[in-house]
């Protein structure tokens, strides 16, 4: 007993018989009733493009590996936080009072300390 091939496998193969037939046909009545120059550009065209067509494809290949290997990194490892420490400016620079002047001793004795502020950036809270 001989079992069929399915619908659309045979379907397939009809289209692309068909499809070369019509590209062969075209090629034919086309290169008939062009000229030398116009065939020859058309060569020329055909030719470039075969010989761009790797390069493009390897590039494409290049990029999409690049892609993937960015997308796994970003995946397996998160990224810390970004902690940002802000100096204060030292004494006697800006508006403060000279560093030893009486002025600026009694500002340090009478003040005391303040809490530095820190701001995570990056981070979840």
């Amino acid at each position: 007993m001989e079992t069929r091939e399915p619908l659309s496998k045979r379907l397939g193969r009809f289209m692309a018989l068909l499809s070369s037939v019509v590209a062969v046909t075209v090629i034919v009545v086309v290169t008939q009733r062009l000229s030398q120059d116009s065939l020859a550009l058309l060569v020329g065209l055909a030719c470039g493009v075969g010989a761009m067509l790797p390069t493009i494809l390897f590039g494409l290949y290049l990029w999409q590996r690049e892609s993937n290997r960015q997308a796994t990194q970003r995946t397996l490892s998160a990224t810390p936080p970004v902690v940002v420490v802000t100096s204060q400016p030292p004494f006697g620079y800006g508006l403060q009072p000279p560093a030893f002047s009486d002025a600026n001793m009694a500002l340090q004795w009478n003040n005391p300390p303040q809490n530095r502020n820190f701001t995570i950036v990056g981070g979840e809270e």
